[in-house]
């Protein structure tokens, strides 16, 4: 990627020449325009892509005609709903657009994609429109904590991105088979090994599955007091501060081992063997839960277990949407912006919340009645424990370094949780192996 990225500068440069012949700005430096435009003199069309199907993408689509009819025909922008594909689709064709000079005005992007994107010069930072004193966003402190802070973790403390669609991971529980057994639902890791190990005595099958072992990995580090990685791209659980990482693969491993755990293996996902009954309760997306609701049993929704309370630690997931510059103006800049600052807007908020599985971003939407009146006809109680969790949520570090980044790392630790479940590796072993990978 790096050899990709040396090419996009050369591209700017070749760029810039066609660029001053057409009124355009290329931007290279990942900054807004020297002289802020806040104005549109002429009506602009931009492209948002995205990767959002079916009752998501219906969704968007609406956000996208309600803000076209209001804000937008208003200021004179027009904005168009690009669907991509799958994530890794929309991942491959910004990628490609960014190398040909051709990218969007705006695009749907995870904070990892964000960080190799800052590579190419062509990033928006946000802040001068955010803190405008007359398009600002006046009550962005009213957006969740952990959401800003994840979209500001770049350098310089800039916002390149804001929020939109937002999960966290829960537990889910079979609550039929846990009150016909008298089980109580664990809220520590303690409780979880002592449940398991009754229900896996009640079925004979493994009790417990989490959905995704790159976050079983992470999270679990932090809860057992240690760090993971920041976004300079520094390894938290290097040798000498390893014990976290190894607690936690041990925590796996034995469990697994006893028959108690399993992994999501080739089902890919807990949601399929939860609904088949081979386990009773697992931690997933809060986003997941429309793949479980038509359960032929009760389903119970509770906060993720923790090592204890002064290390509560629980990710936060989605993505971000990115204003790129290249080959824009600066008045299309401007309406990108705008339509970012729509979708992270109480308006936008409380109707994408209230339509897709995602969560609320804003503080004011999840107290108001309207979504509160949502939970109830909806039933959807991961709406309601998702958010209640958001005082330990933390964000995975984004970074793109010459010798790795972050989804190198996130793919090592998946893999190290893989190896003391599957091949029987020591954790010390794992965790060691992981670090090999990323030198």
């Amino acid at each position: 990627m790096k050899k990709l990225f040396t090419s996009l500068s050369l591209l700017a440069g070749v760029t810039t020449l066609v660029a001053c012949s057409s009124g355009k700005d290329t931007g290279t430096t990942n900054e807004s325009t020297a002289e802020l435009v806040t104005t549109i003199e002429s009506p602009v069309t931009i492209e948002f892509w995205h990767a959002m199907s079916g009752t998501n993408q219906e969704a968007v689509d609406a956000l996208v005609e309600q803000f076209n009819t209001t804000v937008g025909a208003e200021k004179g922008i027009t904005v168009k709903s690009v669907y991509q594909g799958a994530y890794n689709d929309l991942k491959t064709k910004t990628t490609a657009a960014l190398k040909s000079g051709s990218a969007p005005a705006i695009s749907q992007a995870y904070p990892d994609w964000v960080a190799e994107y800052l590579q190419s010069g062509a990033v928006v930072a946000l802040d001068d429109y955010i803190n405008d004193k007359e398009v600002g966003i006046s009550d962005f402190d009213d957006i969740i904590e952990a959401y800003r802070a994840e979209n500001s973790q770049y350098e310089g403390g800039k916002f390149y991105s804001l929020p939109f669609n937002k999960s966290t991971e829960v537990l889910y529980y079979n609550k039929t088979f846990f009150e016909e057994n008298g089980l109580e639902v664990p809220t520590t890791w303690e409780e979880v090994e002592a449940v398991s190990a009754k229900i896996t005595e009640l079925t004979g099958k493994p009790a417990f599955g989490h959905d995704s072992s790159q976050n079983y990995f992470i999270t679990m580090v932090q809860q057992f007091g240690g760090e993971y990685t920041n976004s300079k791209g520094d390894i938290l659980f290097s040798e000498d501060n390893a014990q976290a990482a190894i607690e936690a693969l041990t925590l796996m491993q034995r469990n697994t081992d006893a028959g108690y755990w399993r992994l999501a293996g080739e089902d890919k996902y807990m949601s399929g063997p939860f609904m088949s009954n081979l386990v009773q309760m697992y931690i997933g997306s809060s986003a997941g839960y429309s793949h479980i609701a038509s359960a032929e049993f009760e389903v119970g929704v509770a906060p993720i277990p923790q090592v204890s309370k002064e290390t509560e630690a629980v990710i936060q997931q989605g993505t971000n949407v990115v204003v790129f510059n290249q080959n824009k103006t600066p008045e299309e800049v401007y309406a990108a912006y705008e339509f970012a600052k729509y979708l992270s807007s109480y308006e936008g908020n409380l109707y994408f919340a209230t339509h897709t599985s995602y969560l609320p971003i804003r503080q004011s939407v999840i107290d108001s009645a309207d979504y509160q009146a949502y939970v109830t006809e909806s039933n959807d109680q991961t709406k309601i424990v998702g958010p209640s969790q958001d005082s330990a949520f933390f964000y995975d570090p984004s970074f793109f370094t010459d010798t790795f980044s972050s989804y190198n790392v996130r793919t090592a630790v998946g893999q190290a949780v893989e190896q003391v479940v599957l091949n029987g590796v020591s954790p010390e072993q794992a965790v060691q192996d992981a670090l090999n990978q990323l030198k």
